[in-house]
């Protein structure tokens, strides 16, 4: 008996040691999803993640991207966090058809390895900004360039550049891609050695990555996939909740619903519903502003847009406030954030529908309040001058008259008879001010 159970023991304790092997052996590797616009939610988000997955010391890191562009500084930020990292950091365009545009590009160039799935892009690196005039040429082909445009343009091509020596990629295609803004698909990609690999999924790429080395801190890592487990770094809801609000056409349209809420508040006060919806919408816009470089002039210029629509009601200037008013708000809405890549502009598309919008909302809505507090007062005792009564007793001075079934206090400076007509002049307190009807 006391044989079967040892027996027994040793092989429970072979198979423990069995498992704890292959745990040992698997290990685990980061998972962190890169999507939507690069902004300083995400930027914290990612470097978070990369440091705390050094800290487990993970086998290495996949970052999945799907991106627009965004922010230099945001941008900034991630790939330093990546050039530190003490393991290596895998840059995967994923899913199908997702992008690594503008922002996205330089990311993809500061992996150690730069991964597309089927039907992805990358590339379209040029700074963008309303207020610069980028390789813009006269007609005898000189440059129009300003110092300024030069300046940003220059330091965009040496960032990519560095980035692409560093990492042993195509520097031509780099350059290409901030001066000229070239897109390539992912064939494309591959074939100028932009990026190292293109992998349908999650598990081809693991597979396809298994046993390639890349250089860390001068020395040579050689990634294994094999039996690896993935722990997937997560934003919580404080982080979703703000990253949601940190889309430009988001916090654009905050604005608009708080300067119309508001101002509809304040022209007609009682409405309560308008008010609370403006408040809270001016409220979270000014917490999103605090992450979002807003320009203050082009905010300027689209309340100087709000205050020229709303006196065209006003003013007889045929059509030219309206037509001041939509183009100060156009301008405004284009320079309203400040970034020189590409995914933070706001859409011309969004711009056009929020100016027809306003327009509706100001010319109807606005106008119809205008008109009724413009009206004449036909409730309480405003309401009463100029309509007809009767006095019910004989007075010269103080007396009551009879007018819409209700009785009261009159002051007359003549005369008046009992059952005789009288016209309400006027309202002092609650006494109204009659006289005798002649008609």
């Amino acid at each position: 008996m006391k044989r079967v159970l040892t027996l027994h023991l040793f092989c429970f304790l072979l198979l423990a040691s069995m498992v704890n092997s292959a745990l040992a052996a698997g290990g685990q590797y980061a998972l962190i999803e890169l999507k939507g616009s690069v902004n300083p939610i995400i930027s914290e988000y990612i470097v978070d993640s990369i440091n705390e997955a050094n800290n487990r010391k993970v086998r290495f890191i996949v970052i999945q991207m799907d991106t627009p562009g965004g922010l230099v500084s945001s941008m900034r930020e991630i790939i330093k966090a990546i050039l530190s990292s003490r393991v290596p950091v895998i840059v995967y365009t994923y899913p199908k058809g997702a992008q690594a545009a503008s922002a996205g590009g330089f990311i993809m160039l500061s992996a150690h390895i730069a991964a597309m799935a089927p039907g992805t892009e990358i590339g379209a690196m040029h700074p963008v900004s309303p207020l610069m005039n980028f390789g813009q040429r006269d007609k005898e082909g000189r440059d129009q360039s300003g110092v300024m445009e030069k300046k940003v343009l220059n330091d965009t091509i040496a960032y990519a550049r560095s980035l692409a020596q560093r990492r042993g990629r195509n520097v031509n295609w780099a350059v290409r891609a901030v001066r000229d803004a070239i897109s390539s698909t992912y064939i494309e990609a591959k074939r100028l050695g932009v990026v190292d690999i293109i992998a349908d999924d999650m598990s081809d790429l693991l597979a396809k990555i298994n046993g390639r080395s890349v250089r860390i801190d001068k020395k040579t890592v050689r990634i294994d996939t094999t039996g690896v487990s993935a722990v997937s770094f997560e934003m919580d809801w404080k982080e979703k909740f703000l990253n949601f609000f940190a889309d430009p056409q988001v916090v654009f349209l905050l604005f608009i619903i708080a300067v119309v809420g508001i101002g509809t508040e304040l022209k007609n006060p009682g409405m309560i519903f308008p008010g609370v919806i403006g408040a809270v919408a001016f409220f979270i816009f000014l917490m999103a502003v605090r992450v979002l470089p807003i320009n203050f002039a082009g905010l300027a210029l689209i309340i100087l847009a709000i205050i020229l629509f709303i006196l065209e009601l006003k003013i007889a200037s045929y059509g030219l406030l309206t037509v001041g008013g939509i183009i100060s708000f156009v301008v405004g809405s284009m320079i309203l954030f400040d970034s020189p890549l590409p995914g933070f502009q706001l859409p011309l598309s969004t711009i056009i529908g929020v100016v027809i919008f306003l327009l509706l909302f100001i010319f109807i809505v606005v106008r119809s309040i205008v008109r009724v507090h413009a009206g004449k007062v036909t409730t309480g005792s405003q309401g009463l001058v100029g309509e007809s009564g009767v006095a019910l007793k004989d007075f010269e001075g103080e007396g009551k008259i009879l007018i819409h079934g209700e009785i009261w206090n009159a002051r007359s400076d003549e005369g008046i008879m009992k059952d005789e007509r009288v016209v309400v002049e006027g309202v002092s307190s609650m006494t109204l001010i009659v006289r005798r009807d002649s008609d």
